[in-house]
């Protein structure tokens, strides 16, 4: 009875939930929230516990075992929780330690002595299209392989190692799917909808462009388009020539990265193949920040007749330059001559020398 009991309270962390930030106005908009929680400890004690969480790949909270407390980044965002459910969340976390060396000692199966250090991780994430929850996913993994998840299509548990097939049937007796539902309803979904409510407490910016293109000594031309600095997340950026979307080259991205202020970056290239010379692109960038979507053209290819200019410029100074030297050499030359003429005595007539 009380070895039930032990694993029935392994699982409790199933509860727990990270806070998130940033989160944009928009009416429907994607957003994906990612929760990790890293356990490091022998199959006798527990070294370190975290969690981290982040919304589009932004972290917005975190907790460590040295200190036990819960770390917001943004104020609004605990406003939005509310102190109650953050000290709550709080609380689950600090008991959840036990629950993580309980996964240590009964899922590291090879460590005899029991005196080296293991890792077990534990990913949740949900993803929400404005008000509508698309998908979810659990999954946990040992010393860095993925041990055991749920297949959210046919909502069963999956052992992704040997190991972990004899934990199966306890996993789908003490928290089957339809109590995974309940708590990432609970605990995701409804989160997430509280803090869409506060949204407007983050300010919305539209993205910041630049074009340009870059001219390779072999004559191939490469075209970029960056975007920075714009939140909300969701962005598009395409090309066009003369007007006409299509496929012009071998196109590559960046994908939307977080800047450091929680607002985001995305770039787009395009390598043109060695017979386009690069006239008539343009970029073109759809924002919610902007009315309507906005065209950027792409430079031209730089002419010669600017480094031409250049060069004669540089070459005039030259010229001036030495002119002038030789200039205050020819006076100091001049200077040197007459000196030495009123120096040297003048020479007697030739009757004083008889």
């Amino acid at each position: 009875m009380e070895y039930k009991k032990t694993r029935r309270e392994s699982f409790s962390f199933w509860l727990l939930i990270g806070v998130v930030i940033t989160l944009g106005d928009t009416e429907a908009a994607y957003h994906s929230l990612e929760i990790c929680f890293t356990a490091v400890g022998t199959t006798k004690s527990l070294l370190d516990f975290t969690m981290v969480s982040s919304m589009d790949g932004v972290q917005g909270s975190f907790y460590d075992k040295k200190d036990q407390q819960l770390v917001i980044k943004e104020g609004w965002v605990s406003q939005a929780l509310g102190v109650h459910y953050i000290e709550k969340k709080r609380q689950k976390l600090v008991e959840s330690e036990i629950n993580f060396l309980w996964a240590l000692q009964n899922w590291i199966q090879h460590d005899i002595k029991g005196e080296d250090n293991h890792t077990v991780q534990f990913w949740h994430d949900c993803h929400l299209d404005g008000d509508t929850h698309m998908s979810s996913h659990f999954w946990y993994a040992v010393d860095g392989e993925t041990f055991c998840g749920v297949d959210e299509q046919h909502r069963h548990w999956v052992a992704m190692k040997p190991e972990a097939e004899c934990f199966k049937p306890f996993w789908e007796v003490i928290f089957p799917y339809k109590k995974i539902k309940h708590y990432m309803q609970e605990d995701c979904i409804e989160p997430l909808r509280r803090i869409s409510k506060y949204s407007r407490m983050r300010e919305n910016v539209p993205p910041e462009v630049s074009v340009t293109r870059h001219d390779s000594s072999e004559g191939r031309v490469t075209l970029f388009c960056r975007a920075t600095g714009f939140y909300p997340r969701s962005i598009m950026l395409h090309w066009k020539r003369d007007g006409v979307l299509g496929v012009w080259g071998q196109e590559d991205s960046s994908g939307i990265l977080p800047n450091a202020d929680a607002t985001f970056y995305l770039q787009i290239t395009l390598e043109l193949p060695p017979s386009d010379p690069g006239r008539g692109y343009t970029c073109v960038v759809e924002h919610s920040e902007l009315e309507t979507p906005v065209t950027f053209p792409v430079p031209g290819k730089p002419t010669m007749k600017r480094p031409l200019a250049m060069i004669l410029s540089i070459l005039a100074i030259l010229v001036l330059s030495c002119a002038v030297v030789f200039n205050i050499w020819k006076k100091k030359k001049t200077g040197t001559t007459s000196q030495q003429h009123l120096e040297d005595p003048l020479p007697l007539p030739p009757l004083l020398l008889q």
